[in-house]
Parts: structure tokens; C-alpha cells; sequence
């Protein structure tokens, strides 16, 4: 039998414990009734010395301590209120809150399309924001190999760079042109409400939705669409960052240049051999390799040229530029690395609130995940833009920083001038 007893055993061999806990027993041990012999004990043999038992004592108080504990744990938190950040108020009725809104002056967004990012809101009041997004299909060159039919907002992929700032309110309009029939819609990380404004915007072939959210909070985010299967909508390429500015102003230390780098993934099967023999140079959407998360392509901006060959980004030494990073996934982490440069700050998340990061060289973005970074141009040269996660770089997760200006023997030098990387294949 084991030698672990049961609290309820014991309470039944031994009654409650308000009744034994202050029996004395022998040597510390629960005390025995003697065994029935027939004869009487002998008053004269040695009886072992009573002491106090201890352990009912800490029985008690461990259960005592865990009923404290499951009662305090289930207590009504009273979070303090950050003054950092807007605050919504109380409700305004429906038609007032509206009357409200129409009040505001109007504006329509500016909207870029990868890498360029649009110039800092400088006013200081909210404005009703008009952002109109239409959903498209559009075939584009995903690798060197194959073109694949990407699933858009306005044609790009990623989709168009939204900058607005914490008090506006997003007059967002969504047009499907999605000549293959899905519906579409938004959900947008900035957005507060249920699905994000997914369960307001959703529209079908040919449909028009308008929906307005007033935004409540300062950062970067994501947008994506989220119809049905979300996944493979944001697989083929539906997202896009949006950047919202602080009430007080932009909180960020301006940068001479800022670029607009989003990840994602792209899952195809092999292609279809055509009549001639030979391999269709158009792939499809590939849904066993995206359950097993094994990405045919791994790329920034769309596609592995986006940012190489004859479209770098570009900068000059002595300047800052800031990449406003996101990435859509579906699935896979980025490890964001400029290799041979440093991140003077970070502002993880997207946050913009609290302080950065200061002097790293890698910065880990889940999907449906932001960061922005700030680098210095010291040295000239080309900085290659990676996911350090190293083997997606044969996937096509590469992109090329030409930085132009005199050298800097002082920080970099040799005798030999600058060569490709044979090996890796990188610095042109």
C-alpha cells in the first residue's frame, strides 16, 4: 500500500481536523490503538514521551493559503489609465457621434506603393481620413523562374502604405474588381472593433463597402484581408502597413529617408508541363505546402527582385534612414537583419510610445508583426537586407541598400577594393 494518504481518507479514518490536529501523538507519528490481545496493557511499561504533531498544521495552512490564493487570483484587476495614449471617453449617441465625425475637415490619404513611404502628418487636428482600396488579381514575376497570380489591394503587392495619425477617423472604402469571384475585406491591427473592421467591410464581387474607424492608438500595424480562408488570401498577397502618428506629434527623430519593406511568403506547386514539354513559367497556390509550412519563395516587397538589381534602395553617407518593416507571413518569423549595419533604434512591435531599442543588429517580427528601425549611413557601399533566418535567402529573402559617398578609411580599409561575395552571392 502506498504511504501517501489521501486528505479525505484521512479525514474519514480520523474525523475533521479541528478534532486530531491538537492530539499529541508518539514520536511526531499518528497515534495506534493497541491491537486487542486479550490481556491488559501493563500499567508499569514505559510509555513513549507526547509531543505535538505539526503536520495537520501544515495541512491546514496549505489549504488555507490555496483557497486565499484561487479567491485573489480571480479578483477584479483595476488597471491605471496610461496617459501616453488617447482614452476613449464616454459614448456618444449613434447620430450625434456621426454629426461628430462629418464635422471633420476631409482628407484623402496618400497612399504609396512599396518601398516609398508617405511624408510625415504634420497637422495638428484630426481630419475624416478617405482611404478607397480595390481588390484586384494581377500576375506578376515572383522569382527568376515563375510568375504566380498575386491577390492585391490597388495592384501592389504589398498593398498601398497608409500614414495617418491617433484621432483621425478612416473613411475606408473597398471595392472588389476580384474577377474570380472571392469576397474581400479588411482587418486592420489599428482598427478597434470586432474582426478589426472585417465583419463591416466584407464585399463581394463587383460590391462596394464603406465603413469609418476612428483610431485610437499610436504605432505600426499590419492590415490584411480576412475572408474566408484567411490564410490563403494573405498567402496571396493581400496586406499592407499602416502608420499612425501620436496626437502630440511624431514622436520619431526625423530621418533624411524612409522606406516602406514588407515579408512575406508565397507557396506554389511545381509547374505544369505544357504540350511543347516544357515547364509553364506561371505556378499556383499551393495549400498541402502552406499547411506544412514550407515556403517555396521567401521574399520582401512582393517578389526576390523587388529590391535588387536595377530597384535598390538608396541613401547617401552622412544621411538616417528609417525602414518602416512588416511581416505578413502567413507563417514564418522574421529574423530582420541590414548586414553591416546597425539599428541606431528600434521600436519594437511598432511601438512608438515607449522608448527604443538602441544599437542592434537583429530584430525578431512574428507574423502580423512591425517593427521600425532607424540606421546611420557611415560607410559607402551596398548593405544587403536579409532575413537571418539564412537559407530563406535562397528563397529570395534578399534585398540591396546602395549607400554612395567618399570612403571612410578611418572606420573600413584595405587594400583590395570591395568584390562580390562569391559565396553567398551578395554585395554587388
Amino acid at each position: 500500500m502506498s504511504r501517501y494518504v489521501s486528505f479525505g481518507r484521512l479525514w474519514f479514518r480520523r474525523g475533521p481536523p479541528w478534532e486530531w490536529m491538537m492530539k499529541p501523538t508518539c514520536s511526531g507519528m499518528a497515534q495506534r490503538r493497541p491491537l486487542s490481545t486479550g490481556t491488559k496493557a501493563n500499567p508499569t511499561s514505559k510509555q513513549p514521551k507526547e509531543r505535538f504533531q505539526v503536520w495537520p498544521w501544515l495541512v491546514v495552512t496549505i489549504l488555507g493559503g490555496s483557497l486565499f490564493l484561487s479567491v485573489y487570483e480571480r479578483r477584479p484587476i483595476q488597471l491605471e489609465a496610461d496617459t501616453s495614449v488617447h482614452q476613449p471617453t464616454c459614448p456618444t449617441p449613434p447620430e450625434e457621434a456621426q454629426d461628430d465625425i462629418l464635422k471633420l475637415p476631409k482628407e484623402d490619404a496618400i497612399l504609396t506603393t512599396a518601398p516609398s513611404v508617405p511624408p510625415p502628418i504634420t497637422r495638428t487636428h484630426p481630419v475624416l481620413l478617405r482611404v478607397p482600396l480595390t481588390t484586384t488579381t494581377k500576375k506578376r514575376q515572383l522569382t527568376s523562374q515563375y510568375k504566380y497570380e498575386t491577390w492585391t489591394f490597388n495592384d501592389t503587392v504589398p498593398g498601398p502604405f497608409i500614414r495617418a495619425r491617433v484621432g483621425d477617423v478612416v473613411e475606408l472604402t473597398i471595392t472588389n474588381h476580384d474577377r474570380t469571384g472571392n469576397p474581400h475585406n479588411i482587418d486592420c491591427h489599428a482598427f478597434t472593433g470586432p474582426g478589426g473592421g472585417a465583419a463591416v467591410t466584407t464585399a463581394e464581387e463587383n460590391e462596394t463597402k464603406t465603413a469609418r474607424f476612428k483610431l485610437l492608438y499610436p504605432g505600426l500595424f499590419v492590415y490584411h484581408c480576412a475572408a474566408a480562408p484567411v490564410p490563403v488570401h494573405i498567402a496571396n498577397g493581400m496586406y499592407g502597413l499602416i502608420y499612425v502618428q501620436p496626437e502630440d506629434g511624431h514622436l520619431l527623430p526625423r530621418a533624411d529617408r524612409e522606406y516602406y519593406v514588407m515579408q512575406s511568403e508565397f507557396y506554389h506547386e511545381p509547374p505544369e508541363i505544357e504540350e511543347d514539354g516544357r515547364p509553364s513559367p506561371t505556378v499556383e497556390f499551393s495549400y498541402p505546402a502552406a499547411l506544412r509550412e514550407e515556403p517555396t519563395a521567401v521574399v520582401f516587397n512582393g517578389s526576390e527582385s523587388a529590391l535588387t538589381r536595377d530597384r535598390p534602395l538608396k541613401a547617401k553617407t552622412g544621411e538616417s534612414a528609417r525602414i518602416f518593416f512588416g511581416n505578413a507571413g502567413p507563417n514564418l518569423t522574421s529574423a530582420f537583419h541590414v548586414i553591416g549595419s546597425h539599428f541606431q533604434r528600434v521600436f519594437r512591435d511598432g511601438g512608438v510610445v515607449d522608448p527604443p531599442a538602441r544599437l542592434l543588429s537583429t530584430v525578431s517580427v512574428p507574423p502580423g508583426g512591425a517593427a521600425i528601425v532607424d540606421l546611420k549611413m557611415i560607410v559607402p557601399g551596398t548593405y544587403t537586407l536579409v532575413d537571418h533566418a539564412i537559407f530563406r535567402m535562397d528563397k529570395g529573402a534578399v534585398g540591396y541598400l546602395n549607400v554612395g559617398g567618399a570612403p571612410r578609411p578611418d572606420i573600413l580599409y584595405s587594400e583590395q577594393p570591395p568584390e562580390p561575395c562569391v559565396g553567398c552571392k551578395l554585395h554587388p
